[in-house]
């Protein structure tokens, strides 16, 4: 049994032993017949307050109560080791990624590494796929294959990508410079979509935040939220509310900084023109 599940079986015990049935254990905890429901059968992550709560209307004993608050908080990162999901190749990961976007009605994006994949052309990922295989999986042309073809959900209707990228992340040189062009002017491109924003944070401007580093912000169509943050070595997921808010918070600031519309827009076409200027002219 899992911990999750473990988790989900002592709180049913919990409720079982004070003689509660679901609905008088919502009814005294001011939540929904459904949320008990869902909770006891794994269909929903339950917080950490949520089981403080719980053992409370329970009367569970402090010792039981502070053993189920620590499971709580536990399972509230997901954290995947690189060289174990890579099994099945990176191109399985994007399309779990994939999968993920296409459930989401909101994906905000913090990047301060590189131009984010959803935004990449196919021969600027190459070159961020290969320099980020460190484990030697060397499937790059069909993660890269998959990585472009996650992007079509950019053109879906009812949900919205939010991007916000480092000046730094867009000036990291992942490709030549012909390569970078192209890449800027598929941001270029991508921006004027109706359900894309691009925002920019220069770097000569002061910050409100530490760039930390990168993170995707995803709010579901229940309006549950999670972040995930990929390390060299593993993928965490974040599913705690007071964590997801604290991210939330990060994000708004760190905007807050940022160039957005137009602006973003000119700073754009100027980096285009940067690297064209330094494209080196062929000879025949």
């Amino acid at each position: 049994m899992d911990d999750r599940s473990a988790l989900a079986a002592r709180l049913r015990e919990l409720r079982e032993e004070a003689g509660l049935s679901t609905t008088r254990l919502a009814a005294a905890l001011g939540w929904s017949q459904s949320k008990v429901s869902k909770i006891e059968n794994r269909r929903t992550k339950p917080s950490v307050a949520d089981v403080q709560a719980w053992t409370v209307a329970t009367r569970a004993p402090s010792d039981v109560a502070a053993e189920l608050v620590d499971a709580a908080e536990s399972i509230q990162v997901a954290s995947i080791i690189w060289d174990r999901t890579l099994s099945g190749g990176r191109a399985e990961h994007q399309r779990t990624i994939g999968r993920l976007l296409h459930d989401a009605k909101q994906v905000q994006v913090f990047q301060h590494a590189v131009v984010p994949g959803l935004l990449q052309t196919a021969e600027y990922a190459r070159n961020v796929l290969t320099l980020s295989d460190v484990f030697g999986v060397g499937d790059t042309s069909r993660a890269t294959a998959a990585r472009i073809e996650r992007q079509v959900v950019l053109y879906e209707q009812d949900r919205t990508f939010d991007f916000l990228i480092s000046e730094t992340a867009l000036r990291f040189r992942a490709a030549p410079p012909g390569a970078l062009a192209a890449q800027y002017e598929k941001i270029l491109s991508v921006s004027t979509l109706p359900a894309v924003s691009i925002a920019i944070l220069p770097v000569d401007l002061r910050p409100s935040m530490v760039h930390a580093h990168p993170f995707v912000l995803y709010t579901l169509p229940d309006n549950a939220r999670l972040v995930t943050i990929e390390t060299y070595t593993r993928e965490m997921t974040l599913t705690d509310p007071e964590e997801v808010d604290v991210y939330s918070r990060v994000y708004r600031s760190l905007l807050a900084d940022a160039l957005t519309g137009e602006s973003a827009r000119r700073f754009l076409t100027e980096l285009r023109s940067e690297a064209l200027r330094l494209v080196v002219p062929r000879h025949h």
